[in-house]
C-alpha cells in the first residue's frame, strides 16, 4: 500500500473520530497509530514522535503564557484596565462596547488567550452594558468578538506554534500580530459606535479628562507592567519568548501577593491547576499532531496538495482566497494547535513558492483560526459568553454574527494588504 493512500486512509479515520466526538488529541493519536500499522512501521515510532513533536524550547512558552493569562484574571487586574479604557473612550456612542474592545486589547497584551480575555473582561462589561440599556445581543456579541483579540495581540500562543512549525522568528510574528490586532481593535470600535447609534443606546460616559486618565493609568500600573515586562523583554532581545513568559508570571505573582494583595494562596493553587490542565491539553494535541503530520509528509501529501492547488491557479490572490476558505472552515471544527501543525507544513511551501512572505502568511493563518473562536459550533469564546450570561448557544451564536462579519472584513484587509502585518516587523527589524 502506497504511503499516499495510507495518509488518506489515516485522514479519513481522523474525520470519522471527530464526527464521533472523540477528543481531538486522541483522534489524532489513534489515526496516527492506524497509519503506522498500515505503513508496517514499528509502533515505537508513536512515542518517539510524541516526544519529538514537543521537544522544542520555544513551546515551553505556552504553559507560561497560559498561566500568565489565568493569573491576570485571578488578580482582578482586568478591572483596572476596564476603568482605564472607560476614561479614554467611554464617552463615545456605544462607549461601554468600545471600552470592552479596548480593555480586551490591553488585557490581551498579557494573556495570549481568547477565552481568558472574554472571561476577564466580558464578566465585567456584559452586566454593565445591559444595565446601561444595551441589548443582550449587543453586549454578548461584542464581548465574544473582542475576546478574539487575545490570540492575535502578542503574546499569542497560536503564533508561537506557527513560529515553531514554520521555523520563523516568534518576535517578528508577534509584531505582525500587533498590526493585525490594532486593525481588528479599530474595526470593532468603529462598528460598535455605528451599531450603538443605530440602536439608540444612551450615552454613558463623560468626555476624557487628562487628570482622570492619568489617575486610571496609575491605578492600572501593575496590569500595564505585565506587557512591558513580557513584550519589552522579547523585542529588546533581553529574553526569549519562553523566558519572558516565565518572568511575566513571576511579575504578576509578586504583584498579586505583595502589591495589590488580590491573589490568595487558594486562588494561586487553583490557577496553577487550571493552567496545568490547559497546557497539558495543548501539548498532548501538539504531540499527537506531530505524528499525524509526519505520516502526511511520508505520504507526500504536501507535494500532492501543492500540485493540485497550482493546477488551479498560480495567482497569489486565488491561493490566499482558497486558504482563507479552507482555514475558516477548519478553524470552526478543529482545534487551532492541531490545525496549525497539520496544515502549515502542507501550505507554507506553496505560499513561499508564490512569493508570499512567511511572516505575513503566519498572521493570515492565525487570524483565520482565531475567527474560529467566535464561529459555531466549537468557538471557545462562545462557550465562555454562554457560561457568563447563562444563555443558550443559539442565542450567543446569533448575537456574535454581525461582529463575525466585521472580523471577516479585517481578515480580507490583512490578507490582501501585507503591509498591515509587515509594518512593525520591518520597522523594528527584529530577529
Amino acid at each position: 500500500m502506497s504511503a499516499s493512500l495510507v495518509a488518506l486512509i489515516m485522514f479519513a479515520f481522523f474525520i470519522i473520530l471527530i464526527i464521533l466526538e472523540v477528543p481531538i488529541g486522541f483522534s489524532l493519536g489513534i489515526s496516527g497509530i492506524i497509519g503506522l500499522i498500515l505503513l508496517k512501521e514499528s509502533l515505537l515510532m508513536f512515542p518517539q514522535n510524541l516526544v519529538s513533536g514537543i521537544n522544542n524550547f520555544a513551546l515551553m512558552a505556552i504553559p507560561f503564557f497560559v498561566l500568565l493569562g489565568n493569573l491576570l484574571e485571578k488578580t482582578q487586574m482586568a478591572k483596572t484596565l476596564v476603568n482605564l479604557a472607560d476614561e479614554i473612550i467611554g464617552f463615545v456612542p456605544g462607549g461601554l462596547a468600545a471600552v470592552t474592545v479596548l480593555a480586551s486589547m490591553l488585557f490581551a497584551t498579557g494573556s495570549g488567550s481568547g477565552p481568558a480575555t472574554v472571561a476577564a473582561i466580558g464578566s465585567i462589561t456584559i452586566p454593565a452594558m445591559e444595565e446601561k440599556g444595551y441589548s443582550r445581543k449587543f453586549s454578548m456579541g461584542i464581548a465574544a468578538a473582542a475576546g478574539a483579540l487575545g490570540p492575535i495581540i502578542p503574546p499569542s500562543i497560536p503564533l508561537i506554534i506557527y513560529g515553531v512549525v514554520a521555523g520563523e522568528s516568534i518576535a517578528k510574528l508577534f509584531l505582525a500580530g500587533l498590526g493585525a490586532g490594532l486593525l481588528f481593535t479599530f474595526l470593532l470600535i468603529i462598528f460598535s459606535i455605528i451599531k450603538a447609534k443605530k440602536e439608540k443606546v444612551p450615552l454613558s460616559g463623560k468626555r476624557p479628562n487628562i487628570k482622570k486618565i492619568l489617575k486610571a493609568m496609575w491605578d492600572a500600573k501593575e496590569a500595564l507592567g505585565a506587557p512591558v515586562v513580557v513584550l519589552g523583554g522579547i523585542y529588546s532581545g533581553i529574553f526569549t519568548p519562553t523566558e519572558s513568559g516565565a518572568i511575566g508570571c513571576l511579575y504578576v505573582i509578586f504583584m498579586g501577593f505583595f502589591v495589590t494583595k488580590t491573589l490568595k494562596l487558594k486562588d494561586f493553587y487553583n490557577t496553577l491547576f487550571e493552567a496545568s490542565k490547559t497546557s497539558a491539553m495543548i501539548m498532548f494535541v501538539l504531540a499527537a499532531a506531530a505524528l499525524f503530520a509526519w505520516i502526511m509528509a511520508a505520504g507526500r501529501i504536501p507535494q500532492i496538495a501543492a500540485k493540485f492547488i497550482l493546477s488551479i491557479s498560480h495567482s497569489k490572490f486565488v491561493f490566499l482566497l482558497l486558504v482563507n476558505i479552507l482555514f475558516l472552515f477548519i478553524g470552526s471544527v478543529l482545534d487551532t494547535p492541531a490545525a496549525i501543525v497539520i496544515l502549515v507544513p502542507i501550505l507554507l511551501p506553496i505560499a513561499t513558492k508564490l512569493g508570499i512572505n512567511p511572516i505575513h502568511f503566519g498572521a493570515v493563518v492565525v487570524v483565520n483560526f482565531v475567527i474560529g473562536y467566535i464561529t459555531a459550533p466549537f468557538g471557545y469564546n462562545l462557550f465562555v459568553v454562554k457560561s457568563i450570561t447563562k444563555r443558550s448557544m443559539e442565542e450567543v451564536t446569533s448575537a456574535v454574527f454581525p461582529f463575525l462579519l466585521v472580523t471577516l472584513i479585517g481578515l480580507l484587509l490583512i490578507t490582501y494588504i501585507p503591509e498591515i502585518t509587515l509594518f512593525f516587523p520591518n520597522m523594528f527589524n527584529t530577529r
